[in-house]
């Protein structure tokens, strides 16, 4: 590595992001440039190896704010974890791991994240966590539909979202996230199947897909109190057959038969406290 340059200054630098962008596009085909415009989560730290200007390896921590059996507490989440193909083998992931997890263990006592691989991962003290999706028959309920699109092309609707979230409630209490909106709209831009849609009544922005269907999933919800997942359904008018939830519904007023466990790819260090409880922290994520 004596070609390369340690660097941990550059996750809110126009010259930082721009490579990041880069990396992440080149090794997983993903693109996070839409973040320019919708807001990047000012809490994130890249801990990187650069080769000149190149940066070649990366992870980064962000800051998580979880609701955990009705306590507030703060966390880290990994992203963003890439190694250039040429320079893989070289020890680079594991030394930029040891690092972050170092910076994370001095400030807090949970680290989380998300992936396809867990065996990379449990040689650093994580753990896998299984989720449930949450399930039922959709009642005979009144439609009383009172709803409109948001577009994140849209100023204002992208000024609604970004003030729902300044005062956003948790989904739940046992286990729910109340994080920076970068990455709900960043899932809600690479999957145009998924609508964002206002209540008024309500004074909340929830997160569907398959509403003309006859299975509609709820994915998340923001806004500063959380409506019955009756009155959402009514107020978005509709009138399937089934409805699942990819949240923990403890504060939607609803009892979900069956429960579903699933692989969501979570994994933690740390203590997390709903551990082997039925829970579902939000989809809403790249």
């Amino acid at each position: 590595m004596k070609s390369l340059d340690f660097r941990s200054d550059y996750a809110q630098s126009d010259e930082g992001l721009s490579e990041l962008t880069r990396l992440i596009h080149d090794v997983f085909e993903i693109d996070i440039s839409p973040l320019d415009r919708l807001g990047h989560d000012p809490s994130v730290v890249g801990f990187g190896w650069w080769l000149g200007n190149e940066l070649v390896a990366n992870v980064s921590l962000y800051e998580r704010r979880l609701w955990l059996q009705g306590k507030r507490v703060t966390a880290f989440g990994v992203q963003s974890v890439a190694v250039r193909p040429e320079w893989r083998g070289r020890g680079l992931f594991r030394d930029l791991m040891g690092r972050a997890l170092g910076f994370a263990d001095a400030r807090a006592d949970l680290v989380i994240l998300a992936t396809d691989t867990p065996s990379l991962y449990t040689p650093f003290g994580f753990r896998q966590l299984g989720e449930t999706i949450f399930s039922a028959a959709s009642a005979q309920r009144q439609i009383q539909s009172s709803y409109r699109a948001l577009s994140l092309e849209e100023d204002g609707d992208l000024a609604l979202l970004r003030g729902l979230f300044s005062s956003r409630a948790p989904t739940s209490l046992v286990a729910s996230a109340c994080d920076h909106p970068a990455l709900f709209m960043l899932k809600a831009v690479a999957a145009p199947e998924i609508e964002l849609l206002h209540l008024p009544e309500f004074a909340v922005v929830v997160a569907v897909k398959g509403r003309n269907g006859p299975s509609m999933t709820l994915l998340d919800i923001v806004g500063p109190a959380i409506p019955s997942l009756d009155e959402i359904v009514s107020a978005l008018g509709y009138a399937g057959e089934r409805i699942s939830v990819r949240l923990t519904p403890d504060r939607l007023s609803w009892a979900p038969e069956p429960q579903i466990p699933v692989d969501n790819g979570s994994m933690v260090r740390g203590s997390f406290a709903p551990e082997g409880q039925a829970f579902m922290l939000t989809d809403m994520r790249i």
